[in-house]
């Protein structure tokens, strides 16, 4: 008897389409055009090719070419993309002529989510080369969900815009919801793959998991306790073609031992697609994937109420959500605000303690009032951080993470509801200068970290300069612990002369 399948999770580079030999008709069409242009030899071009691919963990790096020390060193002052427009022109065409699926497989897909299937697509390329093949090859509206890679960074020189042909709208998907992976988390990850199958809303035993590599795609589903299926047509043979890869592959060593250690294990699929995708239905019995929202809505059906009164109410409380979520954002500025009010008073009263020498003396210690002034306001910022990081931030995350559950319960029905995720692709910011790419916890540290070393190292220093100068209350009282520098030579003349009158009588009559 088949099982009964209702959620597809599908590799994408040999499984849907032949990655390989879409980059290397590509690739080399362009390198070759690059050594005839440029007339640097083609090996020391391919060094540099893999240089700059290591840089940036990518065979596909769209901006090589300005990053080549041949081409730098060659055109100091020029405009290297339009130099070699024809480079990237024959790329492009190379590309276009080379980009297209295996046989039957978008028919497959199509007979797939005709039953209500769930198709998943997860792939380790980046997402932007990801979602460019996705788009050209027809499938956006095809695969419910995309899960890749994170992009690189884009070169600070780069408008993205401006490399573009069309507008951004015409790169974005229109219906396939695009997701990245967690950073670091690669194949064959069984947790990364769990966490997959939770978010679209399966259970395991629903799941069918197909793709080319035994040890990655395969070993992964096994570990996961998925239906493995293996995509053996996609396996690479002995293509010469090959040696071009390995001489500008992003791979380092520390990944080709990886993939060694990987590949000692024997693995052994359970199911096998021998020459075509098209193969799954003759293993399985594909049936319709009831997520949250339509078992919900099955529910509500049967009491008596519309699927548009279900809808109406999660977006209400969507509203709500974003309400409490924009509630605690403000709450954390205030905080900051605050916090920042308190720095300026404390920085503005060490300045005028220092300029006016006031100091505290503790038994034999004199410390300059600004030192101590500089170390409570170090205090005060890490009380003004534990409340922001681990107080009000805390509640604001619960309020950003059930936003994001409401989102992925509705968003079949009204894909435009995600502000939540969207928000959160946005967060990260890149510091300039370093660019570091910092996320929402990183952000705490560089606001908070900077100030309360500065303050810690400045209450130090100040205590270093000034604790030898001495200190006399000019009120004329021993007690009086907080004086003025001006006035010590003066205390001290005034004592010197009571001690000379002293000194010719038996006693001191006051």
């Amino acid at each position: 008897m088949k099982k009964n399948v209702s959620v597809i999770i599908t590799d994408l580079d040999n499984t849907l389409f032949d990655w390989f030999d879409i980059w290397y008709k590509s690739f080399n069409a362009m390198l070759s055009s690059l050594v005839n242009k440029s007339g640097i030899p083609q090996d020391k071009l391919e060094e540099e090719f893999m240089s700059v691919h290591q840089k940036h963990g990518t065979s596909e790096y769209a901006f090589s070419l300005e990053e080549l020390p041949s081409l730098q060193k060659k055109h100091p002052d020029g405009n290297i993309p339009t130099i070699y427009n024809e480079c990237i022109q024959a790329y492009r065409q190379a590309r276009q002529t080379a980009l297209k699926l295996y046989p039957d497989v978008l028919q497959t897909l199509c007979v797939l989510r005709s039953t209500g299937c769930l198709l998943v697509g997860y792939t380790e390329s980046m997402g932007y080369y990801s979602k460019y093949r996705i788009k050209k090859l027809g499938l956006d509206g095809i695969l419910d969900y995309l899960y890749s890679t994170a992009d690189h960074d884009i070169p600070k020189n780069i408008d993205l815009e401006k490399t573009r042909a069309y507008g951004p709208d015409r790169y974005k998907f229109q219906h396939t919801i695009h997701r990245h992976t967690p950073k670091g988390e690669i194949k064959p990850n069984s947790e990364l793959l769990n966490r997959i199958i939770k978010e679209v809303e399966a259970a395991p035993e629903q799941v069918i998991y197909v793709g080319d590599s035994l040890m990655k795609d395969v070993a992964m589903a096994q570990r996961a306790s998925v239906t493995d299926v293996w995509a053996k047509y996609g396996v690479p043979t002995n293509d010469p073609r090959y040696d071009l890869l390995r001489k500008v592959t992003h791979w380092k060593k520390a990944d080709v031992e990886r993939e060694k250690q990987i590949t000692d294990v024997e693995i052994t699929a359970n199911f096998v697609l021998e020459s075509s995708f098209k193969e799954l239905l003759d293993l399985f019995n594909f049936v319709e994937h009831v997520d949250g929202f339509e078992s919900t809505a099955r529910l509500w059906e049967s009491k008596g109420y519309s699927k548009n009164e279900l809808i109406g109410q999660v977006v209400s409380v969507w509203e709500k959500t974003i309400d409490v979520q924009q509630h605690f954002n403000d709450l954390c500025l205030r905080i900051r605000n605050y916090a920042i009010t308190v720095l300026t008073a404390i920085l503005g009263l060490s300045a005028l303690s220092l300029k006016e020498g006031y100091t505290i003396v503790f038994g034999k210690m004199v410390i300059p009032l600004a030192s101590i002034l500089m170390l409570l306001g170090a205090i005060s910022w890490v009380a003004f951080y534990l409340m922001d990081r681990h107080w009000y931030h805390v509640l604001l995350n619960g309020a950003v993470k059930h936003g994001m559950d409401v989102e992925k319960f509705i968003n079949k029905m009204i894909p435009k509801i995600g502000l939540t995720q969207r928000i959160g692709e946005e967060s990260p910011v890149t510091i300039p200068v370093l660019g570091i790419k910092v996320h929402s916890k990183g952000k705490f540290w560089w606001f908070y970290g900077p100030v309360f070393a500065f303050l810690l190292i400045a209450a130090v220093a100040i205590y270093c300069v000034h604790k030898d100068v001495p200190k006399i209350p000019d009120s004329g009282s021993e007690n009086t612990n907080i004086v003025n520098n001006d006035n010590a030579s003066v205390q001290s003349r005034q004592l010197d002369v009571v001690d000379k009158k002293c000194s010719g009588r038996h006693k001191c009559v006051p």
